[in-house]
């Protein structure tokens, strides 16, 4: 066991559906934190059973049935947006709600090793924008943690798989299809660095949704067993069992061809048949929508490092074990996928990035050779295993395109319509970070006196003349006003660098006078403001498992 608080760190799998919390013991073998079930991950949900007390876990996932108005789960799907949830007269962002399992995941280590648990690296879906990760960030902070940083989910899959088969110099592609995000990375791996040459997903896309389409099979099926007078659907707690009679359902046809299915709702029971084959076939566009993720990551891949193969590929996330997706991967590429701890592997490879953070801190004041000594003895690890994990460099690429709003003067119509706008890219997705890039913009009015600029986080690689996929930044907005009458076509030049950490900065000038806009902003969703607020909510709160 670790012996000095101040060296422990932990890191965390924030799932959509189960979460982890894992940590490297003494002998530099990464393991998970059981919660109060004994398990190994918890499930991602919570249950606001009162104005002082939640619930996060299984008894939590449970109570659905009979409090399905006052539970919250896939919350992860919220991330980064400005929902809003409402229980006893307070209001919760999706920020608050994660912030509560990550409180209960830190008090699961807490129970192991009888201390704080506060160093924490927390793990996302490589196609999180900077929305969702500072998202990430700010739960953690809401839950005391002291966020070491932010890691990719196939990232941290990448450094365990390395770490445990001493694979290296190889192009490894993670399919990580997990319980409400799909993403897929092709991540270079050597003796010394981990290197994201691309990424591509769909943060709505996961086993949730696999069950769905189970849960509504049985549900269309239980009716031809219900009297034509008779809703099955009006029976609310029929409809929340189900929703985990559709979860297991789907695990067992991992495992067996077929299953018969006891119902029971509407005051009728009915045993229904389900197989893998019906299934698969109900779920069939689901996974092809993954395999043209696929295609496109590696069209990308093909564009940044012609003629590069893939060496291995990993399946991650629990719904990996579905057997359909790696026999679909056989025929489309003619892989050989492997199944690699596809409920752990993420949190157990955080843990490992996270020791690297700590022992990079400690060698920003001291020096490699006096961190890594001094890390040794407060831990019990050796100074080998130290010297590996701090040597691992990480290099990520930019998960989304970041750009400025335009008028858009191609349009025949845009002096009558001045809502005629799209976004200009200047850094693109999969920009290798820290990403920068420059345009030569001009005022469109003569007599022009003032500039405007307005930050934007757009999907997709693609540079986009529509607004519909942006997302406005916070506080990513500034004028250079005070100007002349200016001409139209004065020119404008704006510069932008995003950095490691997620920070954007712009610097606009207007040319002919040298005046200048600096904006600098932490991209995020809540204000700080918003943040300390959530901050007193949910320390009013007592959470248990």
């Amino acid at each position: 066991m670790v012996s000095d608080d101040a060296f422990r760190v932990y890191g965390i799998d924030l799932g959509t559906t189960y979460s982890a919390i894992a940590y490297v013991d003494e002998i530099g073998k990464p393991a998970v934190c059981r919660n109060t079930d004994s398990l190994e991950t918890t499930p991602s949900v919570v249950f606001f059973e009162n104005a002082d007390n939640v619930v996060v876990g299984s008894v939590a996932k449970n109570s659905v049935v009979t409090h399905g108005d006052r539970v919250v789960s896939l919350i992860k799907r919220q991330m980064g947006t400005k929902a809003t949830f409402e229980f006893d007269g307070k209001t919760y962002s999706p920020e608050s709600i994660s912030s509560l399992i990550l409180r209960q995941l830190a008090q699961d280590a807490v129970d192991l090793h009888g201390a704080p648990a506060t160093k924490a690296v927390i793990t996302v879906p490589a196609y999180f924008g900077m929305l969702e990760r500072d998202a990430t960030r700010t739960a953690g902070v809401l839950a005391g943690l002291d966020v070491i940083g932010i890691v990719p989910e196939p990232v941290a899959a990448a450094l365990h798989y390395e770490a445990t088969t001493s694979a290296s110099d190889k192009t490894i592609l993670v399919y990580d299809l997990g319980g409400g995000t799909f993403d897929t990375t092709v991540i270079s791996v050597s003796d010394n660095e981990i290197v994201v040459l691309c990424t591509d997903g769909d943060d709505h896309l996961g086993g949730a949704d696999w069950d769905a389409r189970l849960h509504r099979h049985l549900l269309d099926a239980f009716r031809e067993h219900v009297p034509p007078d008779v809703d099955p659907e009006d029976d609310e707690e029929f409809l929340q069992t189900l929703a985990k009679t559709a979860e297991d359902t789907k695990k067992q046809l991992s495992k067996v061809e077929s299953r018969p299915v006891p119902l029971r709702g509407a005051g009728v029971s009915a045993r229904v048949e389900v197989t893998r084959a019906e299934f698969e076939s109900l779920t069939e566009d689901l996974l092809a929508k993954t395999v043209e993720i696929v295609r496109r990551t590696l069209a990308t891949l093909e564009q940044k490092a012609p003629g590069r193969t893939i060496d291995e590929v990993l399946l991650v996330g629990g719904s990996t074990r579905m057997p359909a997706v790696a026999a679909r991967l056989r025929a489309e590429f003619g892989w050989d996928p492997k199944l690699h701890d596809p409920d752990l592997a993420v949190a157990k490879g955080a843990a490992l990035y996270a020791l690297g953070r700590v022992v990079h801190r400690e060698a920003e004041e001291k020096g490699v050779d006096a961190a890594v000594e001094t890390i040794a003895a407060k831990t019990g690890l050796s100074t080998q295993k130290l010297r590996t994990i701090a040597d691992k460099e990480t290099r990520n690429v930019l998960p989304k395109a970041f750009g400025v709003k335009l008028v858009d003067t191609e349009a025949p119509d845009w002096q009558s319509k001045p809502t005629r706008y799209y976004v200009e890219h200047l850094v693109h997705a999969n920009d290798s970070l820290p990403a920068e890039g420059e345009l030569s913009a001009a005022t469109i009015y003569d007599g022009q006196n003032a500039v405007e600029i307005e930050l934007y986080e757009q999907s997709g690689a693609v540079a986009g003349r529509e607004m519909g996929e942006n997302k406005h930044l916070n506080d990513g907005a500034g004028t250079i006003d005070g100007l002349p009458s200016l001409p139209a076509g004065s020119p404008v030049e704006i510069k932008m660098l995003v950095d490691n950490e997620g920070t954007l900065q712009v610097q606009a000038t207007e040319m002919s006078t040298g005046k200048e806009l600096v904006i600098k902003v932490r991209v995020s969703v809540l204000s700080t403001e918003e943040v300390e607020e959530a901050a007193k909510v949910v320390a009013g709160l007592t959470v248990s498992g």
